[in-house]
């Protein structure tokens, strides 16, 4: 019996994985520690007000295909149940949904979190967006999660390991350059070259630490029983 049919356990009939046609799902939602994270840890408001990032409530997590995480973890659009593989919504489509996404294929909107904090800059900040907001920008449709190509989901780009090298150097970079811009707008002053040399290496190997990470949780294929006795892990 599928694990989602027993009492007790995750009931999504309505749900099918496009790859293997399975309903068997791993769920994340509150309180899952990982969404919890999204909505207590403060520096995500950054994320949220200034770049526009938005997470969706729910991911579904098919637990019988035999491929990476990031292939297998889809965004369900609660309107139409179409499961939306949620790595579509990356590159320049994961900035700039201020107010939330909708789904690609019934416009419906796709319910998403929002960080405690920036909750608070939101209230703080009212009088200063209360008005455009509701006279323009709430007339205005949402963001999609994704753009369809001849009205059909795009292909999602290979992920080799060279993309996992430059989501790390890329990272770090941005992080070494707002860090010296902070420091220089909180000091009053530029920061020195000899300052700047020596943050370059910490941040390029905390952007490989971050970039190992995901690829550790995300990117590696599930690990499979043999003989019911021992786990062993594929070839990536």
């Amino acid at each position: 019996m599928d694990s989602n049919s027993s009492p007790g356990k995750l009931h999504l009939p309505y749900y099918k994985c496009p790859k293997c046609g399975g309903s068997n799902f791993k769920r994340w939602e509150l309180p899952h520690p990982l969404i919890l994270f999204e909505v207590i840890f403060p520096a995500l408001a950054f994320n949220e007000i200034i770049l526009g990032q938005r997470i969706p409530k729910t991911m579904l997590i098919c637990k019988k295909c035999d491929l990476p995480e990031f292939d297998r973890s889809y965004v369900p659009c609660p309107s139409c149940k179409t499961l939306h593989l949620s790595r579509l919504a990356s590159g320049k489509r994961a900035f700039g949904n201020w107010r939330g996404i909708r789904c690609p294929l019934c416009d419906e909107p796709i319910p998403c979190l929002r960080n405690l904090f920036s909750w608070g800059i939101l209230v703080l900040s009212f009088p200063l967006w209360a008005l455009p907001y509701f006279l323009h920008f709430r007339k205005q449709p949402l963001p999609p999660l994704y753009l369809l190509e001849n009205g059909q989901p795009p292909t999602p780009k290979k992920i080799t390991n060279k993309t996992w090298i430059y989501m790390g150097v890329g990272w770090g970079g941005f992080m070494w350059i707002f860090m010296n811009l902070y420091n220089a707008f909180t000091n009053g002053e530029l920061p020195s070259w000899d300052s700047m040399l020596i943050t370059l290496p910490i941040w390029a190997l905390g952007g490989l630490l971050f970039s190992f990470t995901l690829w550790f949780f995300t990117g590696r294929k599930p690990y499979k029983k043999v003989q019911g006795k021992q786990d062993i892990r594929p070839n990536i």
